[in-house]
């Protein structure tokens, strides 16, 4: 059985979705907002009763938009920070196994969530980047690293690397794979958020 919904703001504007088949919920994150986080929130105690999560990160979220970056406020980063951080843990201790299904080089928010799952599928033409606040005399400058998806594989980030039409299937495969107690969680982690 297949429900679907939907969590924004604006229907035009729709950040998040949920779709449930199987008992596996994937919730997919398809459009870069100011409520991707309140939304995927929103979402984690309706998917906590799912055998599995998949967290699909689409492509056209996996932009980096520097000009959002530097036109906020300090306070307004460290709003955001505290928010990812909130969410992160939320993801992170939910009783069910979370895979990420990355289509794209998430970077920020998008990349921190994927990092915050069990499991993480990256497709082969994507990689992971972070992007760093740092100070310096005078002003400030954003920092930004890539890490490729060959990179990512061999240090252990991500679990899995398949040709861009596979993210999805593979990331749903392994959410099959897992178990859904608390425990045997635990055992289907890779690499420790």
């Amino acid at each position: 059985m297949t429900t679907g919904g939907t969590v924004g703001h604006d229907v035009g504007l729709m950040t998040v979705s949920l779709d449930v088949s199987g008992g596996i919920a994937v919730i997919r994150i398809g459009e870069p907002s100011d409520t991707v986080l309140s939304d995927v929130r929103a979402l984690l105690p309706v998917v906590a009763s799912a055998r599995a999560v998949v967290l699909l990160v689409d492509p056209g979220l996996c932009a980096i938009d520097i000009k959002r970056l530097v036109r906020v406020s300090a306070a307004q980063r460290e709003a955001v920070a505290a928010s990812l951080r909130g969410v992160r843990d939320e993801v992170v201790n939910l009783p069910v196994p979370v895979v990420a299904a990355i289509g794209g080089s998430p970077s920020g928010e998008a990349a921190e969530l994927a990092m915050a799952c069990d499991l993480r599928v990256l497709s082969s033409d994507g990689g992971l980047g972070w992007v760093t606040d740092c100070r310096v005399t005078g002003g400030q400058v954003l920092v930004a690293r890539r890490v490729t998806a060959d990179e990512a594989l061999r240090t252990g980030l991500v679990d899995r690397v398949v040709p861009p039409s596979s993210v999805l299937r593979t990331a749903v495969e392994l959410a099959n794979e897992c178990k859904s107690t608390q425990a045997e969680r635990k055992s289907c982690r890779i690499v420790a958020p």
